[in-house]
């Protein structure tokens, strides 16, 4: 998933909005409650982990996942 810096978190709806183009919140949109909850639970561990690798990628300029801004 591209980066979005406003959206409602995945896991729990609510709506979260990140403070930086690389907060992991937006990359994995996941609420920080939920990123905090991700060591109980195989989804939020695998959105973490790719999101990590999207990140990732987008610091490398392989644009598979460039910051898109506030799309939805």
């Amino acid at each position: 998933m591209p980066f979005r810096r406003a959206f409602d978190c995945l896991w729990c709806g609510t709506h979260h909005e990140t403070r930086a183009p690389d907060d992991l919140e937006g990359w994995a949109q996941l609420c920080p409650v939920c990123v905090g909850r991700a060591g109980d639970n195989e989804f939020l561990r695998f959105r973490l982990r790719r999101a990590l690798e999207e990140r990732a990628a987008a610091a490398r300029g392989d644009g598979a996942g460039a910051p898109r801004g506030d799309d939805p």
